[in-house]
């Protein structure tokens, strides 16, 4: 499952915001102390521009260039260690930074990324085209813009704008995105090449060349290729120790070897490093294969809790939790309200599989089949879509 993953004198601690709202329970206190004691590695030079620029409001509180820089290097640490609570710094430094200089292309940039963050899809759409049509020249727009008509389903668009990108600017940036698409749209091989040039025109020791190792073994993986997927997601560690996403991909290759108690510790280390839903999930399903139930539940129960802290501080993860809902055949009304209301928002094929997956559990087997076919109209290979058509094309039998 994909789960799309900041101005410390302003905003205090995030379990005590939280904690303001409402009593916490046993699995909520949980989720918080493992956000605040995550292990969060300093990413690059990120710790870097967070002191500089910290220094430099000191001395000039309203100059849009550092709130901007600052409010960036928040989105880093929010990706660093799992905290949603930097989100809600890192929007005060944009729009603080916007008001001082309403054409700041890099306002606009960190506000869209934060945008894309949270899920709100349409407005990242929107102030990307406004930082495109502001500077045509800068790059980095394109991208944020390609990432919002993916999410959108606008995927003619999507490619239009990523040509754009890569013709001007071929680097890690443009070339996974080129992956992604060619990913969506079925071609494996396709997808591999362009993830490897990614990684050759990366930093050797970046996180977001780790990132893209990551990516290319999940490719290896969904294709069935595990002792691939498994050197690569070693390369990723060796070239960025501790890497949580590199841990949890180790726990997805162990899982599928059927080495249940290797997929255990390894999705352990990713949490203790960054407590992402995800990890917390692939850990619950792990443990109830090998039986252990009263642990699945409170891997189940955590995720709850994230979810919360994440709605605190604006993230949307409906459609997320539609699918965990839908996948645990607990509230699906509910459920498949949000599939339906999304899809009616956005025509993404990840939107339509989730759609036709709530249908499916709901007993809707008919309405879930022609759902499914707009969740696979690209050609997608993803191993949850094709296990989700299997399912539903068996109840239509």
């Amino acid at each position: 499952m994909r789960w799309m993953r900041i101005f410390v004198f302003v905003i205090p601690m995030l379990g005590v915001v939280v904690y303001r709202h409402y009593q916490r329970s046993g699995s909520e206190v949980a989720a918080a102390v493992l956000v605040e004691n995550s292990f969060a590695p300093s990413w690059s030079s990120n710790e870097q521009v967070v002191s500089s620029m910290e220094e430099r409001l000191k001395q000039e509180p309203g100059n849009a260039k550092a709130n901007a820089m600052l409010g960036q290097a928040y989105l880093q640490r929010a990706r660093e260690s799992g905290d949603p609570g930097y989100y809600t710094k890192a929007e005060i430094l944009f729009e603080r930074a916007l008001k001082a200089e309403p054409r700041s292309i890099e306002a606009m940039l960190g506000k869209a990324s934060l945008l894309m963050a949270r899920h709100n899809f349409h407005e990242a759409q929107d102030l990307a085209m406004k930082a495109v049509e502001t500077n045509p020249d800068v790059v980095a727009p394109y991208g944020i813009l390609t990432d919002a008509f993916v999410e959108l389903g606008k995927y003619d668009e999507a490619v239009r704008t990523l040509e754009v990108m890569v013709g001007r600017k071929p680097n890690l940036s443009s070339y996974s995105r080129v992956s992604y698409i060619r990913e969506l749209m079925g071609d494996t091989e396709g997808a591999i090449q362009a993830m490897r040039m990614a990684i050759d025109s990366g930093a050797p020791h970046a996180e977001n060349t780790a990132w893209c190792m990551v990516q290319l073994a999940n490719l290896y993986l969904n294709n069935g290729q595990i002792d691939k997927a498994v050197e690569q997601f070693q390369l990723a560690l060796a070239h960025f120790p501790n890497y949580a996403h590199a841990e949890a991909g180790l726990a997805r290759a162990a899982e599928a070897r059927g080495d249940l108690a290797l997929g255990v510790q390894h999705y352990k280390r990713a949490m203790d490093r960054i407590p992402l839903p995800e990890f917390a999930i692939g850990l619950a399903h792990v443990y109830e294969r090998m039986g252990r139930t009263a642990e699945a539940v409170a891997q189940y129960d955590l995720v709850d809790a994230i979810q919360r802290l994440y709605e605190s501080n604006g993230v949307s993860l409906d459609i997320e939790m539609a699918l965990f809902n839908a996948d645990r055949g607990r509230n699906l009304e509910q459920a498949l309200a949000v599939a339906k209301a999304e899809w009616v928002s956005r025509k993404s094929v990840r939107v339509a599989d989730v759609y036709a997956w709530t249908l499916y559990r709901s007993g809707r087997f008919e309405e879930a089949e022609r759902m499914m076919q707009q969740a696979l109209r690209l050609g997608t290979k993803d191993p949850l879509f094709l296990r989700h058509a299997e399912a539903i094309a068996h109840a239509r039998q």
